[in-house]
């Protein structure tokens, strides 16, 4: 696993570090526990701050999708011109919303600044590229394949096998879509 509390916590720490005052959050569905932890993490991170929550900044998909970022940057535009930063649940979001911002003029990071989640490929090759919490994915899976591994030589000799919670680390990658100092 990930720690998606304290990797949301220093994602929207970016943005308040480079100026962000007034930042809006796209978050996943009720569920899965990753959704809810992101979203309890964007609000320690405003808490820490001193910057006082406000729900309608809070956007929720349902199927956590290109079209939905599309979909929230027009929200966000027409119901809160004055967010200045967006954390975002995932980069195929993310980028849906750096999409709707360059098609509309809309210059990030210096009207807007977004970061997103997962480092996938996509952040890099799209412009502005996207700022990201770096998810160690491909090491996710390595470890988990080795534990399943463990667990499957234990159960063959009969032997004890003990559960483990494995926590990899995040980096936030900054790139150009979220500097704005």
């Amino acid at each position: 696993i990930i720690n998606d509390q304290k990797a949301s916590l220093e994602a929207v720490q970016h943005l308040i570090d480079n100026g962000c005052k007034r930042i809006a959050h796209i978050r996943g569905p009720v569920n899965p526990q990753n959704a809810i932890d992101r979203f309890i993490g964007y609000k320690k991170a405003l808490e820490k701050n001193a910057i006082p929550f406000d729900s309608s900044l809070v956007y929720t998909c349902e199927n956590v999708t290109f079209e939905e970022g599309l979909f929230f940057a027009k929200k966000i535009v027409e119901e809160h011109p004055d967010v200045d930063g967006i954390f975002v649940i995932t980069d195929l979001v993310a980028v849906g919303l750096l999409t709707y911002f360059n098609e509309k003029k809309i210059n990030v990071p210096k009207d807007i600044a977004v970061i997103g989640f997962s480092n996938w490929f996509m952040s890099k090759v799209i412009t502005p590229k996207l700022s990201s919490v770096d998810q160690p994915s491909y090491e996710m899976g390595v470890v988990s394949f080795n534990l399943l591994l463990e667990e499957m030589l234990c159960r063959k000799e009969e032997l004890p096998f003990k559960p483990k919670i494995i926590e990899l680390q995040t980096n936030i990658i900054a790139r150009e879509s979220s500097i704005k100092i």
